[in-house]
């Protein structure tokens, strides 16, 4: 028995990079905040660069402070939808027939 989430799991058995992305995308925010450690150390030792970007980014949004308009600085904000836009190309891959390992 593992002392891990089943939903982390799913990312610790994925089977290439992009359902890891897939992952990244459906997963709660909740789980990121719970389990950042887990979820960073299973992406790094998958190899998942633009997931560890990708995650990096959540993790720097979700963490801000944020301004009276109560969203994260633009910088922030704009990192974060780069590296999902990224993120969701890779997902992609594996539903047009590219799996990216």
């Amino acid at each position: 028995m593992t002392s891990m989430l089943p939903i982390i799991e799913e990312l610790a058995d994925a089977a290439d990079n992009s359902a890891r992305a897939r992952w990244l995308l459906e997963v709660p925010l909740a789980v990121i905040i719970r389990d950042p450690v887990t979820i960073h150390r299973l992406l790094s030792a998958a190899g998942f660069h633009e997931g560890l970007a990708y995650f990096a980014a959540e993790i720097a949004a979700l963490s801000a402070t944020r301004g009276r308009d109560g969203l994260a600085p633009n910088t922030i904000r704009m990192t974060r939808e780069y590296a999902r836009i990224g993120i969701q190309v890779i997902a992609r891959g594996a539903l047009e027939g590219k799996v990216c390992a």
